[in-house]
Formats: structure tokens, C-alpha cells, sequence
């Protein structure tokens, strides 16, 4: 099955669930891995802890065989002497293996078992007189030494004079084989199990010495090796348990998170990269559906469609444009786009292939018979990154129709506009004469009606004249005579003028400073674009507020700022503030009047002074209106040329 035809969420579940069983897997090695690792780790453990006990036991042996020999060497004193001991001569023997052996605690001498003899007595008189038939807990491990001939450790043991010991019992039998009695050495159990402990201390062991069915006097560590060696001497089976002191555990934990998070590390990469496998898959899909519908929207397109490539020649055109231009796709494709236009147009076709973006323009391309249509040509960028060429989309609308309609209502606007100007300054003249009072005192009834027709004759004669002036701008029939001309006196005159205007608004007209920068443009069209938008500061204005008119050096140019204390445009009038006609809809700006071409007659004439302007509104803080216009030097005296 195509990887790009299982649904999508199918196909995710699909892939993290392969992820998922790969984690586990990895898992699982990782366990194995690790008990293996644990395992090895606790067999040196245990190699480590049996080298380290054998030390110890075999100071145990040493101490004990020291103590034992010893006793030994009495036995043979008693049989040398056929048991007929002597307390001078015995006194000396006995004190030198006390002095020989460092753990012994006493030698009790027992003929026919009972203790007649205790070396040394202090400390052990309740011992004396002691007969071990009478002592049920240790007369039949004496009768097993007797019959059995053999010396016998036995213990440890709880002692009758306190502590615990262990007792080394060996059976005397003098040359005629007859029984003579018990040699009884007790070993201070508790001084030797200490120096035992001590020495296992310098070896980083704990140690334990048990009989070899007992169980061990105190819990061991849990998950930690212990060593049991075996301990055998004179016929007494002990088990040496030692473990270490300071447990090293080994680190199975952060071996477990490294392990778990390098397999979730690599099931994740390999479920990601399935997952982008599929993406791109599904968005090749998606990118040849998008092509191929593209395609047929751009043949099927009503208006001309062509790609340009870097060298601005057409690769592709669409039917549209074939008949626009009554030629065969076959005769466009490879044609470079300003060889299809006019003389005049070449330069701006030129210059459409290399736009980064979008860019328009108006040309005349040639159709197959040579004669020029008017277009609008649309072109953006499709590839532009850095070291590739660019390729173009290039959208092409026939623009006679519209441009001959323009014509008409551009000749119509005038015409009526010249029409109107005549009889309108036979109505408004006659009406002011009778305003001002030259054919004699007007009836009060009839002075509100006149005024308002006068009012409104003016208001029609500067619309006409406004009419007049954008269509003029437009069509290029204003001559403008740039010279070059210090600013400051052109601000103080405007500002003289349009004081009365603002004056009605109850508004004050004030410049900030002064300005002293020279500046080449058409003092009356200056004068216009000032008049313009003082008069709209003073009617958006708050009454009792200044309008402020000031400059900013702004590199090579000079802004000139016209702000007001109004409300501000609103913001969704603002990109279209400089059309023509334009007016904010709400009800206290339409109540201002006003034709609405004042601003676009104002871009027009900075425009053609080679400036540009605009206008800062931040939401409450009404408005400023600006333009900017490049600066001269005062020393300049050259006339500008007329255009």
C-alpha cells in the first residue's frame, strides 16, 4: 500500500505505535544488559570480600593454634609426669603460658573432673571444686572427649565468673592408659572476637563468626554479597560470614535512566523521521494537486497569465493572453517581454523581471498587426532566493475600456465644471452686491435666505475650482515654476491668511520657532498645500485649542508638521485619507463640509515638487498632517525649469 494513501490519522497511530514497540524492545535489551551487568559486578564483589575474610580468618587460626599449643604442651607435661604434679614446680609452667598466650583467660586442672587447680585464682574462685558430672550442660561433651582421646574446642560458652568463652578441653591419660583427668582452658572469647573485628575494621569488613547450623547473630544488608568461609580447629565447625562495612552499590539507577532515555532518544528519532517521511510524502501529494490545479486555473484564467524567467522572456502564456495579443503561444514563448511593447514602455517592461516582490505598472504592448494596447502589468516574484534566478508570474489586463471611460468622465468633469463656473459667477456676484447692501437695504425677512444662498455659491464655486484642479494634475496641463526660496516667509504668509478661517472655528493659528532652511518649489502651490491643511486642522480642531505649525530636519529634506487638538482620523478611513473624495463617514466630520479633494490635490502638488507627505494620527491624540521637500542652499539662484 502507498505510505501517502493511508489516512493521516491511521498512519500517525501506525508509526508511534512502531516507536513504541521498538522502545520496548530496547528496553528490554537494556534490562537484560544490565542484570548482566549487576551480576558481574556483584561476582567481583564477592572475590573481593573472600580474599579480604581469608586475611581475617587466618589471623583467627593463628590466635586460636597459639592458645591451643600451648594447652597441649601442659598435656604432655602431666603424662611426662605420670600425673603427679608438684605446685612449685607447676606454678612457673603455668604462669609462662599465661604470659605465651594472649587470650587465655585461665587453666583449670581437673583430676578424676573435678577442678582442683585454677591458674590464675583471682577472679576465678567459684570455678574450684567444680565436677562436671554435675553440670548437665557440659558433662556429655566431656565424656565425648574422654572416650573419644581427642582435644575439643567447645563454645562460645556463657562462663560461671562472667563473659563468655571458649573452652579447650584436653583429656589426659597417664602410661599405663589410665584415665588422670581434664586439662580446661578457657579462651576470653570476647577480647579475641574483638581483635577478630579489628582486624576485619582495617580490611573494610564486617564479620560474624556463628556455628555452622546457626543462623547469623544480627540481619545482614539486604542486596549486598556475603561470604561464608568455613572455620575448623581442635574439632570445632564455626562459619566466618564477612560482608563490606561501606556497601559500593552499584549504580543500576542512573544506568537504568541512561539506558531507558538513549532507547526513548532513538525510537522517538525513528518514529519522528517516519512521521516526516509520511509529511512529505503527503505534501508532495498536496504539491502535485496544487500544480496541477494551477495549471488549469492559469489556462483557464480570463486574463492574460505568463511566466517570465530571469531574463524577463516568456516560458509560459495562457489563451487569455494569446488573444489579447492575436498571436500563438508558439510565437510568444521565448520572447522577451519588452520586445512585445512599445518604445516608450520598454524601459519600464524591463525592469519587471528583476522586481523582488510585486510591483505593477501601466504600458502598451503591440498585438500582431502592430498596434498598441493599453495594459496593466502585475508582477511577483515566485523564487528569489539568494544565488538563484528569479522567475515571474506576470498578470496582464487590458485597460482601454477603463481608461476610455476615464477619458469621458475626466471631459465630462470639466466640461460641466467650465459649464457651471459662468452662470455660478453671474449668481454669486449679484448676490453679494445685495448682501453687502449696493442695491439698497435688504428686508430682514429676505437677509437669512440670501446669505445662505451666497454661502452656498461659494461652497459650489470651490468645489468647480477644486474640479477643475485635480484634473488638471492629473492630466499634467499645471505648469509649476520651482525656484529656489526661503521657507519662513511662506509660513508666516499662510499663517496670515488662514488666520480669519480659523477664527471661526475659535481656533489659533501659531508657528514653533522658525525656520531658516531654503527650499525650491512653486510658491503658489506651496501656499495651496499650507491653505489646505491649516483649514483642516481649524475644522477638526477642539475650539480654544492652537493649531501648531512646525519643521524638523529630516537629513537632505525639511518636514513641515501642521498639528491639531482634534479626535484624529479614524482608523479605518486612514489608507484612504488622500483618495479623492475621500471623508471620514462619521456624522460630526461630515457636519465640517469640505469637497474631499483638498488632501489628494495636496499629494498631488508635493508629489511633482519632488516630496512626498503623510499624516502620525495615535488613537486620542488628534492629528499631524506632514510633508517633506528637499532642501537647497541659500546661494542657489538658479530658475527652476517649468513642468
Amino acid at each position: 500500500m502507498n505510505a501517502a494513501r493511508v489516512p493521516a490519522p491511521r498512519r500517525l497511530l501506525l508509526n508511534w505505535g512502531i516507536s513504541l514497540a521498538l522502545l520496548l524492545l530496547l528496553g528490554l535489551g537494556v534490562e537484560l544488559l544490565l542484570e548482566q551487568y549487576a551480576l558481574r559486578q556483584f561476582e567481583a564483589t564477592e572475590q573481593r570480600i573472600g580474599n579480604r575474610a581469608g586475611e581475617v580468618r587466618a589471623a583467627l587460626l593463628v590466635e586460636l593454634s597459639a592458645s591451643l599449643h600451648l594447652a597441649t604442651g601442659l598435656a604432655s607435661y602431666i603424662r611426662a609426669r605420670d600425673g603427679q604434679l608438684e605446685d612449685a614446680e607447676l606454678q612457673p609452667w603455668l604462669e609462662e603460658l599465661l604470659n605465651q598466650g594472649r587470650y587465655i583467660r585461665n587453666i583449670g586442672l581437673a583430676p578424676g573432673n573435678r577442678i582442683s587447680q585454677v591458674y590464675p585464682l583471682a577472679g576465678n574462685e567459684r570455678v574450684l571444686g567444680l565436677y562436671y558430672p554435675d553440670i548437665p550442660t557440659q558433662w556429655p561433651a566431656v565424656q565425648r572427649i574422654i572416650a573419644s582421646r581427642t582435644p575439643l574446642l567447645d563454645g562460645p560458652l556463657p562462663l560461671i565468673q562472667g563473659g563468655n568463652g571458649l573452652i579447650y578441653r584436653v583429656p589426659v591419660f597417664v602410661q599405663d592408659n589410665g584415665y588422670w583427668g581434664m586439662i580446661s582452658t578457657v579462651i576470653d572469647y570476647d577480647r579475641l572476637y574483638a581483635h577478630i573485628q579489628a582486624v576485619a575494621e582495617r580490611l573494610g569488613l564486617s564479620v560474624q563468626i556463628q556455628r555452622s547450623a546457626a543462623g547469623p547473630d544480627e540481619p545482614l544488608a539486604e542486596g549486598h554479597p556475603v561470604v561464608s568461609l568455613p572455620v575448623e580447629i581442635a574439632g570445632a565447625h564455626w562459619q566466618l560470614l564477612a560482608r563490606e562495612r561501606t556497601p559500593h552499590p552499584t549504580p543500576l539507577g542512573w544506568l537504568r535512566l541512561l539506558g531507558w532515555g538513549l532507547a526513548l532518544i532513538v525510537s522517538a528519532s525513528i518514529g519522528l523521521s517516519l512521521h516526516a517521511q509520511h509529511r512529505q510524502a503527503v505534501l508532495l501529494l498536496a504539491l502535485n494537486r496544487s500544480q496541477r490545479q494551477f495549471r488549469l486555473a492559469f489556462e483557464a484564467a480570463p486574463q492574460g497569465l505568463a511566466l517570465l524567467d530571469a531574463g524577463g522572456r516568456l516560458s509560459t502564456v495562457n489563451q487569455a493572453l494569446s488573444r489579447l495579443l492575436q498571436r500563438q503561444p508558439e510565437e510568444l514563448l521565448g520572447q522577451s517581454l519588452a520586445s512585445l511593447g512599445t518604445p516608450q514602455s520598454a524601459d519600464r517592461l524591463r525592469g519587471l523581471p528583476g522586481t523582488t516582490g510585486a510591483a505593477a505598472c501601466q504600458a502598451q504592448l503591440l498585438d500582431a498587426g502592430g498596434r498598441p494596447i493599453d495594459v496593466e502589468l502585475s508582477a511577483a516574484t515566485l523564487s528569489g532566493e539568494a544565488g538563484l534566478a528569479h522567475s515571474c508570474i506576470l498578470h496582464i489586463q487590458d485597460i482601454r475600456e477603463s481608461k476610455r471611460l476615464m477619458r469621458l468622465q475626466n471631459e465630462f468633469v470639466s466640461t460641466v465644471s467650465h459649464e457651471l463656473r459662468t452662470p455660478l459667477t453671474a449668481i454669486s456676484g449679484p448676490l453679494e452686491l445685495i448682501n453687502a447692501g449696493a442695491l439698497g437695504e435688504v428686508p430682514e425677512h429676505l437677509r437669512q435666505m440670501l446669505q445662505i444662498a451666497q454661502h452656498n455659491s461659494q461652497r459650489l464655486a470651490l468645489l468647480i475650482n477644486d474640479l477643475l484642479d485635480i484634473g488638471k494634475l492629473e492630466a499634467g496641463k499645471v505648469r509649476f515654476d520651482l525656484q529656489p526660496c526661503p521657507l519662513q516667509p511662506l509660513l508666516e504668509q499662510a499663517l496670515r491668511h488662514n488666520q480669519a478661517y480659523a477664527a471661526q472655528y475659535r481656533v489659533q493659528l501659531r508657528q514653533l520657532g522658525s525656520c531658516s532652511a531654503w527650499v525650491r518649489v512653486d510658491e503658489q502651490r506651496l501656499q495651496q498645500v499650507l491653505a489646505n491643511l491649516l483649514a483642516n486642522a481649524a475644522k477638526f480642531s477642539r475650539p480654544g485649542t492652537d493649531v501648531e505649525l512646525f519643521t524638523e530636519e529630516r537629513g537632505a529634506h525639511l518636514r513641515l508638521c501642521v498639528r491639531d487638538q482634534g479626535s484624529g482620523v479614524p482608523a479605518d478611513f486612514q489608507a484612504r485619507i488622500f483618495q479623492k473624495f475621500a471623508q471620514a463617514d462619521a456624522s460630526d466630520t461630515r457636519q465640517k463640509g469640505g469637497t474631499g479633494l483638498g488632501l489628494a490635490i495636496s499629494k498631488e502638488i508635493i508629489e511633482r515638487m519632488g516630496g512626498r507627505i503623510g499624516f502620525d494620527s495615535p488613537a486620542g491624540q488628534g492629528a499631524t498632517f506632514w510633508f517633506e521637500l528637499p532642501q537647497v542652499q541659500p546661494a542657489t539662484s538658479a530658475s527652476g525649469a517649468a513642468t
